[in-house]
């Protein structure tokens, strides 16, 4: 029987810090492909005629703003690049585990390491804030914690923090499971039967990256919400939000 490794990460050392090699290297890797992928797609661009890989790409843009324009409203057109980049990231990291079979190359979802789920986390975290004080400002968007009276700051205080822990568990979890199912079930059949599991994986992880990006579209749309409630009694001239 084949040894199954899953949840075992390389160590590497920088400056005396600890991290995983794995994950670093597969990151980075799906941050070249993403790249690659863009500068492809994008230095031919046709405006009468897309075809080919342009036309998936305006595809999933145009999903993409669509989900934006419906979750978000117009205050948050600025947060799209934001969105957009996260979902492909989150969605390659998930894929590029699976879609390369363990036999020919052992690669790692980046995302089967919690500590990468916790740094994206944080990332939406802090987005959050942003694009809440952004639209608020710092004095409403902390007036919304003691809302409707104080005795409901700790609450919303709770309820503030526990956000990024459930987005980093959540999809860690997934990912985490698929990859074991998978690894045990090639490490008990051979390669026939997990070809079924990996096509199983693909759609997990699909589902997986669109789940994360709807639940911080929601995050980033409930810490505007106070603000978009104020601009439609009083209305300014142009309440988009400038981009990171």
């Amino acid at each position: 029987m084949r040894e199954i490794e899953v949840g075992q990460f390389s160590t590497g050392k920088l400056w005396g810090l600890e991290f995983h090699l794995d994950t670093l290297l597969m990151s980075w890797l799906v941050m070249a492909i993403l790249v690659g992928l863009s500068f492809l797609i994008t230095r031919r661009l046709e405006r009468e005629r897309a075809h080919g890989a342009q036309n998936v790409l305006e595809t999933i843009v145009e999903f993409l703003r669509n989900m934006m324009a419906e979750n978000v409203g117009p205050a948050g057109r600025g947060a799209f690049p934001f969105m957009a980049t996260l979902f492909l990231f989150i969605l390659f990291s998930n894929l590029i585990g699976i879609l390369v079979p363990p036999y020919v190359i052992p690669l790692k979802s980046p995302t089967e390491d919690l500590n990468f789920t916790i740094g994206l986390s944080l990332l939406v975290f802090f987005s959050m804030i942003y694009y809440g004080v952004k639209v608020q400002g710092i004095k409403n968007y902390i007036k919304n914690f003691f809302k409707p009276n104080f005795l409901f700051f700790p609450i919303h205080l709770i309820d503030f923090l526990i956000k990024p822990i459930t987005l980093a568990f959540r999809l860690f979890g997934n990912i985490f499971a698929g990859a074991v199912f998978f690894m045990i079930l090639f490490s008990l059949l051979g390669w026939v039967i997990p070809l079924v599991a990996q096509i199983l994986g693909v759609f997990v992880g699909v589902i997986q990256a669109y789940l994360y990006m709807m639940l911080t579209m929601a995050y980033i749309s409930s810490a505007m919400e106070e603000g978009l409630e104020e601009e439609e009694q009083h209305p300014v001239p142009n309440p988009e939000i400038t981009s990171v």
